[in-house]
């Protein structure tokens, strides 16, 4: 388990609750509120908001002044360069806190992802296998039952196990993939440093694999049942209702 994961068995339960009362969709919008929430009441937390609203309220006076200037060009651009000063100093006094406050948003996002991305695969059916980058299928796999898979020219189709089977994928003796996954995610590659971040559940395949990754042909999970597929999966729901939800609460808490 990653560091971005640990509050994920958390967000799960709480979830679960959730599906028993509210579909897919509402409980992913209010994951994006949650997200939206957080992000403001950090911000607002960590970042000088007495010395921000002073600055702006200055900033606004400048501009008036400017507006208003009737004088020689000269003596126009310190005025300028003032006020540009001062927008720069309020940029520097809200960039680190809202970087800041996007790090415990990444606890979430992990989660939401793994959790919200693809569909588990149905027993029976059939699922493509592949290996990106490969310019043909390595012919030294071999999976076990062999009946239940096929080899195609981008891969393998095979069937996926039902309950209480499995269907393993080895090559030169080595165990790469087997089915079925404790989780819905479409990958499987070698283990990187930025695992320590946020893990795979499904594991990893041998450091000394010449297979570097394999992709499980998994269905995206759909929200919406219109527009085009960007539209349909969770990331715009979620980022929509987090953009939205922060404004809101932006405005709502007076947060500069």
């Amino acid at each position: 388990m990653g560091l971005f994961d640990l509050p994920g068995p958390l967000f799960g339960l709480i979830d679960h609750f959730l599906a028993m009362a509210l579909p897919a969709v509402v409980r992913l919008g209010l994951w994006g509120v949650l997200a939206g929430w957080l992000t403001m009441m950090v911000y607002r937390r960590l970042s000088n908001q007495d010395k921000i609203q002073a600055l702006k309220a200055e900033q606004k006076f400048q501009q008036k002044e400017i507006s208003e200037f009737d004088g020689e060009m000269r003596d126009l651009f310190p005025l300028i360069r003032h006020t540009l000063g001062l927008g720069m100093r309020q940029l520097a006094l809200s960039l680190g806190p809202a970087l800041l406050a996007t790090i415990p948003v990444l606890f979430l996002l992990v989660w939401v992802a793994g959790h919200f991305g693809h569909e588990a695969a149905v027993p029976g059916s059939r699922i493509a296998i592949t290996v990106p980058g490969e310019q043909r299928t390595p012919s030294d796999i071999v999976w076990q039952p062999g009946d239940h898979a096929v080899v195609t020219r981008e891969g393998w189709n095979v069937i996926w196990p039902a309950h209480g089977e499995t269907l393993r994928m080895s090559q030169s003796g080595k165990l790469l993939l087997e089915l079925p996954t404790s989780e819905p995610i479409p990958i499987i590659h070698k283990e990187r440093w930025w695992n320590l971040l946020m893990a795979n559940p499904i594991g990893y395949l041998p450091e000394d694999s010449p297979i570097d990754a394999i992709e499980i042909g998994l269905k995206p999970q759909v929200f919406l049942a219109i527009g085009p597929d960007w539209i349909r999966g969770w990331m715009f729901t979620f980022f929509l209702t987090f953009l939205l939800s922060s404004v809101v609460f932006k405005v709502l808490f007076r947060i500069d």
